[in-house]
């Protein structure tokens, strides 16, 4: 899988861009705020159609652009894919009624007005395509300095994580988590009504159902993928840290109670995560056994939504004794290990996004990580400098110079259509 071109238009810090990346490896060099994180940001974005880092899709536009009659950022891509080469483009629109030059107005009783809501619209190769039609034509693995936080953050980034992580390879996980979600929502809201008697408590007969069989086969899904992941994770970490510590990540789930911790092959093959039906059961247990306590709350307190995940160095939790640099090597080694896992899946290697990779690595580290960089397809790299960089590397490497939203380099181009 490669990306042949992409092109911004009112992107983040970019008014104009045409840029044609390396086959191999592509180095995009310049100081911090130049607008680097922001190309690869692009390229995750046309592949998962959410945003890294923005709190919302608004945040994308331009700050120029935010001016205009009607705010737009347009994004594209040249894909070059083993059966069907791709186009993709989405436009970010802002409302054209409730947007004017000015910006919104505010009203009369001196509120904060709203901001004109922001649409997105997808094509695939001149074909309108949703989103979850999008996700998993193009398939990326994203490294940047905050994934430190996939160790010791809030367990909401991690269930993010195999959420996208397991959408790029299954639409079946995409589709049957978003109708989760969906049940969660109704059955929240029913749980609710049922404690205040509005409604009988076996109104929440078929939505206990649907959760349970949705929430199985989402469940089953990441514990096949864990258990995929973790056959690399192992070796790469050992490679990384220059130890013989075992890595592993650890499923945490909510719906049900593991024998013991599940990790690798062997705590998986107990429940069989390529059958959601001993999920089920386990799962329909819980919810039997916590019902009252869930109606007294008026929230579903069990679930994939719920569930969690540790990284276990030796059995140590790294979340709490270890240091930074482990943490930050441990989620280098889980994204080296995800794209394995990608390739695996898909039967192509994903993009490979390395923000800022190299910047607390020992020479030795940096040259495992830029060794992987150079064979698992192609990889797309910023970095402040090239010191860091050997000759032979960089030899084969297309380099960028990237200052103030204008990219200037190797096989530099003119603004034009990627259609074209």
């Amino acid at each position: 899988m490669l990306l042949r071109e992409l092109v911004l238009v009112n992107f983040r810090n970019y008014v104009r861009l045409a840029l044609v990346p390396g086959d191999v490896v592509t180095v995009l060099r310049g100081d911090n705020g130049q607008g680097k994180s922001n190309v690869l940001e692009a390229v995750y974005f046309l592949a998962t159609t959410r945003s890294p880092r923005a709190g919302s899709d608004r945040e994308l536009l331009h700050w120029q652009a935010r001016r205009d009659t009607i705010p737009f950022a347009r994004l594209e891509a040249r894909i070059a894919r083993a059966e069907l080469d791709l186009h993709v483009e989405i436009v970010i629109r802002a409302d054209a009624d409730a947007a004017d030059a000015g910006g919104p107005t505010v009203p009369a009783n001196g509120s904060v007005p709203a901001s004109p809501p922001v649409t997105k619209k997808i094509t695939v190769n001149g074909l309108p395509t949703r989103a979850v039609e999008l996700v998993g034509q193009v398939n990326v693995v994203l490294f940047t300095p905050e994934d430190v936080a996939l160790v010791a953050g809030p367990p909401a980034g991690r269930r993010r994580y195999l959420d996208i992580t397991s959408s790029q390879v299954s639409g079946q996980y995409l589709r049957t988590l978003q109708r989760y979600n969906k049940v969660l929502a109704q059955r929240n809201h029913l749980l609710r009504h049922v404690r205040e008697r509005r409604q009988p408590r076996d109104s929440l007969d078929f939505w206990n159902g649907e959760l349970v069989q949705t929430g199985a086969v989402v469940v089953a899904h990441r514990l096949a993928m864990i258990a995929a992941v973790n056959r690399e994770l192992g070796p790469l970490y050992r490679q990384l840290s220059g130890g013989q510590q075992t890595l592993e990540i650890v499923y945490q789930p909510t719906s049900y109670v593991p024998d013991r911790p599940v990790a690798a092959d062997a705590a998986c093959s107990a429940l069989d995560p390529r059958s959601s039906e001993a999920l089920a059961e386990s799962y329909a247990a819980r919810l039997g056994e916590m019902l009252g306590k869930e109606i007294e709350q008026g929230v579903s307190l069990f679930g994939p939504h719920r569930d969690d995940f540790s990284f276990l160095a030796d059995g140590v939790d790294l979340n709490t004794y270890g240091s930074r640099g482990q943490q930050r090597l441990a989620v280098l080694a889980l994204k080296l290990a995800e794209g394995q896992y990608m390739r695996t899946q898909t039967g192509e290697r994903p993009i490979l996004l390395l923000d800022d990779v190299l910047s607390e690595l020992d020479p030795a580290r940096r040259g495992f990580v830029l060794d992987q960089a150079g064979r698992e397809g192609q990889t797309i790299i910023t970095a402040t400098d090239l010191d860091a960089f050997p000759a032979s590397f960089l030899a084969r490497a297309a380099l960028f110079d990237v200052e103030g939203g204008t990219v200037t380099g190797a096989a530099p181009r003119p603004l034009r259509r990627v259609a074209e």
